[in-house]
């Protein structure tokens, strides 16, 4: 970790002089008239690490093992949970109990398989809607080719008029029916 100058509270007490740093490394002392490196007169001369200031006070807390429940008493807890999601504080205590586990277990236990639940039935339920949509497409295609394959219903007012009788057959969609150029009229 890297250290920063912390600043000292001013003394009321005289301060003993410091010392330059030629000093501490066995230089000869400058006279006292010449000038002290400004670095060792900054108040700055204690260091700390730098962090949060919390970092350093209690040491962390170990990760606790993953808890392996035995086959009965994971079937016990899902055949409860398949008839109650919920489990008021006696209700819990009581299984606790009966399954040899702790209450905190059973309370971490159902709200996990809660999540899970919650979970599955979101991913069934756009399952179900992704198949409806499918579903309602192909069904949607099925009318449409039935509408191609069957002949439009003639309009009594469009078979006496050659524009709108032309008009009413007109198929775009048609392969037979290809748009032929008029250069020629």
């Amino acid at each position: 970790p890297l250290a920063l100058p912390v600043p000292l509270a001013p003394s009321p007490l005289p301060s003993p002089r410091v010392l330059p740093c030629c000093a501490l490394l066995g230089s000869p002392p400058a006279p006292p008239d010449a000038a002290v490196p400004t670095a060792a007169l900054s108040p700055f001369a204690v260091t700390r690490r730098i962090g949060h200031p919390y970092q350093n006070r209690t040491p962390p807390k170990r990760k606790k093992p993953r808890t392996s429940f035995s086959r009965v008493q994971i079937c016990e807890l899902e055949k409860r949970f398949h008839r109650q999601k919920y489990l008021a504080s006696a209700e819990r205590a009581t299984l606790a109990k009966a399954l040899k586990m702790t209450d905190a277990q059973v309370k971490t236990w159902f709200q996990n398989r809660r999540t899970k639940w919650r979970r599955q039935t979101a991913e069934e339920r756009e399952a179900e809607r992704q198949q409806a949509n499918r579903l309602m497409l192909h069904l949607q295609q099925e009318a449409f080719q039935k509408s191609l394959a069957q002949p439009l219903p003639q309009d009594p007012l469009c078979m006496h008029n050659s524009s709108l009788y032309a008009l009413q057959n007109l198929q775009p969609w048609a392969e037979d029916n290809k748009v032929t150029s008029v250069s020629g009229v």
